[in-house]
């Protein structure tokens, strides 16, 4: 859609996706913030741990579901897009 609002403008289109993207991405942060502190990848987990707001213990855990989740939408995503795997 970004590439037909941009009329042939690569640069712009990237754009309008990146600030889409930024913003869907804040949407979620502060949804999910107060709920589960928003541990949507490992580096927020790692850096949660490291600021003492993760005991470590149960970093791992965290990062194992953080995984399974981004694999799982992968595959979801290429099925629904009838994408090889």
């Amino acid at each position: 859609m970004a590439e037909r609002l941009a009329s042939g403008n690569v640069a712009l289109a990237i754009l309008a996706n990146t600030i889409a993207t930024g913003a869907a991405l804040v949407a979620l942060i502060l949804t999910f913030g107060p709920i589960s502190g928003a541990h949507l990848n490992p580096v927020v987990s790692v850096a949660d741990a490291l600021e003492g707001g993760l005991p470590w213990k149960e970093t791992p855990a965290y990062i194992v579901a953080q995984l399974f989740g981004g694999v799982c939408g992968t595959i979801l995503a290429h099925a629904m897009l009838s994408l090889p795997f």
